[in-house]
């Protein structure tokens, strides 16, 4: 692993576990097992650490997502597919998920150094307008629907992982959100 992944995933894991404010940035250096000038080789200020590792995750969360959607038409099942591979993303990948949670509520999120997709780019946006334009869903606003679709998904992860809910149970509760979900949007 190169030198920068190492004080990524190490940032990662003590921003999760103290906060962003609570990590000093020589703490970092120090579990990363490299000096403190070494990691401003590679992050110039702790805002774009923080940021770039924001990115990065978003950037390996919406490949994962694009990748394991299973149709490209518009349609309940695209919908679906999408609700339950963010889900799953969700659960394998915790630390990341925290993190974005808490990058998100904080004030790093309206850096101007985030990348964030446009809403012609966004996957979930995109299916979201055609939808709309085909009268699939709703014609609610796309960003409402966003929200609405991301709250149902950040709910059901932190009602499974703290039930600790798997297997047949697990299967259940996502089928039976997604039809909550898909009650609210449809037309």
């Amino acid at each position: 692993m190169n030198k920068d992944q190492i004080i990524i995933e190490t940032a990662i894991k003590l921003f999760v576990d103290n906060g962003f404010h609570g990590t000093a940035t020589s703490k970092i250096a120090q579990e990363a097992g490299v000096a403190n000038g070494t990691l401003f080789n590679y992050f110039v200020t702790k805002e774009i650490l923080i940021v770039s590792i924001y990115n990065s995750i978003i950037k390996k969360m919406d490949d994962f997502i694009i990748e394991s959607i299973e149709s490209n038409s518009v349609s309940k099942e695209s919908f679906r597919s999408l609700f339950t591979a963010s889900l799953q993303w969700n659960l394998e990948n915790p630390k990341e998920f925290h993190y974005l949670q808490q990058f998100i509520n904080s004030p790093y999120s309206k850096s101007g150094i985030t990348k964030v997709l446009n809403n012609d780019e966004h996957p979930l946006y995109v299916l979201i307008q055609n939808g709309i334009n085909l009268v699939v869903l709703k014609p609610m606003q796309v960003g409402l629907v966003f929200s609405l679709f991301t709250a149902q998904i950040n709910g059901l992860y932190y009602y499974l992982i703290s039930n600790k809910i798997t297997g047949d149970e697990s299967d259940q509760l996502i089928a039976d959100t997604f039809e909550l979900l898909w009650k609210m949007i449809e037309d």
